[in-house]
């Protein structure tokens, strides 16, 4: 973990409210593995006054740069929406414990929104490493939506699902990923980031399933590097139950583990 002033190189809204933003920061750049995330500074002033944690969504580390994807939804994000190429950008990170992978192929990437973020970091990480993905990424409709394409290479095998069907398979994730069973995919490894009601109905459904599955979870954050204890979330370890932070233990935890 350092503390960077990351120099902003690109900021672009790729769709209504949602931005890619490259920052050059070479050790972020190095470090950063697929699951951990950044802690920013989005004011020079004391409003807001916390940072806010964004997961990483890709690196290079040739060129020194992070990538990150966010969605403009209140103050924080707003003035990120605003930053200029060549502005400086208080950074802590990486922060959080990244995913493991055991080496089960296919890899099966489940998102929901914009918690397609950290698993475009995962998704392309594994297919450089010569494994085989898919990507299953649900929406509401075509407008909540990432253009992910541009941000994974072709080698990653995309299966959009939106509510109203207005792209790809119409449902909802579960039962889209439930039907791809049902055809024969036969997974390796799941891993999945999104609202925390997608994720419970993904553990849950896991029951049945019985594949390896992490989840990324989503939660407020106060410190980012565990002193306060306010992104805590309930976990069964050794038969007890206890608490642990989704900046420190995690974002990333087994499905078995959390209590939903």
């Amino acid at each position: 973990m350092k503390q960077c002033r990351a120099l902003v190189r690109k900021l672009e809204e790729i769709s209504p409210y949602f931005y890619y933003l490259t920052l050059e920061e070479p050790y972020l750049a190095q470090a950063a593995q697929p699951g951990q995330f950044l802690y920013l500074r989005v004011s020079t002033g004391l409003s807001p006054l916390l940072r806010r944690p964004f997961s990483v969504a890709g690196t290079s580390p040739a060129a020194g740069t992070v990538l990150l994807l966010f969605r403009r939804v209140g103050a924080g994000t707003d003035l990120l929406s605003c930053l200029q190429e060549g502005d400086r950008l208080d950074c802590l990170g990486p922060l959080g414990t990244p995913f493991t992978y055991y080496g089960s192929e296919p890899a099966v990437l489940l998102a929901g929104g914009v918690g397609v973020a950290p698993l475009l970091f995962l998704g392309e990480s594994l297919l450089n490493g010569g494994k085989s993905v898919h990507l299953f990424y649900g929406a509401a409709d075509a407008t909540a939506l990432l253009p992910v394409e541009r941000f994974l290479s072709p080698g990653v095998l995309i299966h959009y699902i939106t509510e109203d069907g207005s792209v790809g398979e119409q449902g909802k994730l579960p039962q889209a990923f439930q039907r791809a069973l049902d055809r024969g995919l036969s997974p390796g490894e799941l891993f999945a980031c999104g609202p925390r009601p997608l994720l419970a109905v993904l553990a849950r459904e896991n029951g049945q399933w019985g594949y390896p599955l992490q989840v990324s979870l989503e939660e407020n954050m106060a410190c980012g590097v565990g002193a306060c204890q306010g992104c805590s979330v309930l976990i069964q370890k050794d038969g007890e139950t206890v608490y642990e932070r989704v900046c420190r233990e995690g974002p990333v935890f087994h499905s078995k583990e959390v209590v939903w």
